[in-house]
């Protein structure tokens, strides 16, 4: 464990407004657990009291009296985990803040983490995105969520508490098999210092050994925080990135989209629902080519019943779901939808596209493609499946470029993948970075790309960065 700032790859885990919840806690006398899990600043009113005694902006238990020490357990979240999905995490750092806690702080803090397994399906319905077995293993956890979180003034039995205990241990026992009631220990027994401004914040990354018995694990989706014994903490922030199975993919779609076991095999998604900014708002060491400031241009498309291509390469954000390029309903769509059993994508030739003539002359040969971002803003009920993208290099005219794009038969111009057929999310960026291995011909010159959207619906954006083969311009963000 050392102490660090924090990857920028990753993203919030405990905040309240992406799903994280507390399910447990021994004791909130003083201040209700729920209140480490706040995105805003802890705040103090100096004059401030209630029946319990000062009020605190943060989880603050009563001095200890009986034998034991205080912990809590909370469910992890984050808005950018892929939609459907119920996910476990990665964890690559902790910031614990005892802001305003200057002689009530906890003196040393420890934290443990666990991954609780979906059960199997038994005889009743279950949905695979149902997320009740993430609470329901400990007790009081359901009971507490609706409601809508702890009670001030309130503790806990050394009954329940024990009872408790044992669930923790149980999960334990299922995750591993049988082989350890224990959790991972993340974070050691460590001092905290007291809440004043210059000494406040402590920040921990995670030993890459803890990393790697996380990633054995699956991915973790609860921790639980140690008081020794009592005490109080303002915030807890937990950062990390959403765990993927590589060997549960199937074995196309990892042909198809990764080099190596190590690549992400999906992109980096950013819900526009998230307090933090989207990937595209951050500068790039390579221009935006797509972009209508470069030169881009939406030369043609298959369908523009609500918007145009040309809305895809506006540096700014969408403002609504006009901004964008959408298709109308496909008449032919099947009564019934089908998934393919191996790539669990909608079995549907169906597709709009639309072509993209890149600004600043393409990107440059041996170059290429380095990043792409897809962005669904505002699509909600209506972002396609699906999208792929090709790119193409091409001296001939605009015209026969736009000609082949629907046509498969059209020799003179050579389409070749950039980005193989992956689902989309809604109102999101979805950020496909070559380092990543997402991105196919990523070295190659391309003059143009084809977007394909399957079977139908609307984007808000497409961003395609990388070399020009034209003028250099300085990096830049669309703000």
């Amino acid at each position: 464990m050392t102490s660090s700032s924090r990857d920028t790859n990753t993203t919030l885990l405990s905040s309240s407004t992406a799903g994280a919840r507390i399910l447990f806690a021994t004791d909130e006398w003083f201040a209700a657990a729920d209140n480490l899990l706040n995105p805003a600043p802890p705040t103090f009113v100096p004059d401030l009291y209630c029946e319990q005694g000062k009020v605190m902006d943060g989880w603050e238990t009563r001095r200890k009296r009986s034998a034991g020490h205080d912990w809590c357990v909370l469910k992890l979240g984050s808005n950018d985990a892929r939609s459907g999905e119920c996910p476990s995490f990665v964890i690559h750092s902790l910031d614990v803040d005892t802001a305003y806690f200057t002689g009530n702080q906890t003196p040393r803090i420890s934290i443990e983490a666990m991954r609780v397994l979906r059960p199997h399906l038994d005889s009743r319905a279950q949905h695979f995105d149902d997320e009740d077995y993430l609470y329901e293993w400990i007790p009081g956890a359901v009971s507490r969520i609706a409601r809508g979180g702890g009670i001030q003034g309130t503790g806990q039995s050394q009954a329940y508490i024990q009872q408790a205990l044992e669930a923790c241990r149980r999960v334990a026992l299922q995750t591993t098999h049988g082989k350890s009631a224990e959790w991972i220990q993340i974070l050691p027994m460590t001092p905290l210092q007291p809440g004043y401004e210059q000494t406040r914040y402590h920040s921990f990354i995670m030993d890459e050994k803890v990393r790697d018995q996380i990633r054995q694990m699956g991915g973790v989706t609860h921790l639980k925080l140690n008081y020794y014994p009592d005490g109080g903490v303002a915030r807890l922030k937990v950062w990390g990135q959403t765990y993927i199975d590589y060997s549960s993919l199937p074995s196309s779609q990892t042909a198809a989209m990764v080099h190596n076991k190590h690549d992400k095999l999906v992109p980096r998604v950013h819900c526009h629902s998230s307090s933090t900014p989207p990937p595209s708002s951050e500068a790039y060491p390579q221009p935006e080519l797509s972009s209508s400031i470069h030169g881009g241009v939406g030369l043609a498309c298959s369908n523009k019943h609500y918007g145009i291509p040309m809305n895809l390469l506006s540096p700014a954000l969408g403002k609504d779901m006009g901004d964008g390029w959408e298709t109308a309903r496909h008449p032919d769509r099947p009564p019934v939808v089908t998934k393919d059993p191996v790539t669990g994508l909608q079995d549907t030739p169906l597709l709009d596209w639309a072509v993209i003539k890149l600004g600043l002359g393409g990107a440059k040969e041996s170059k290429g493609i380095t990043r792409i971002i897809v962005d669904t803003r505002h699509f909600k009920g209506n972002f396609p499946e699906s999208v792929k993208i090709d790119g193409c290099a091409s001296s001939l005219s605009d015209e026969i470029v736009c000609d082949s794009a629907g046509n498969a038969e059209h020799s003179s111009v050579e389409w070749f993948p950039l980005l193989h057929r992956v689902a989309l999310v809604a109102d999101a960026e979805h950020e496909f970075l070559r380092t990543e291995g997402v991105i196919e011909n990523g070295t190659r010159a391309v003059t143009h790309i084809r977007v394909s959207i399957y079977p139908d619906g609307g984007l808000s954006r497409v961003r395609v960065y990388g070399e020009p083969s034209g003028v250099e311009i300085s990096p830049r963000s669309h703000l």
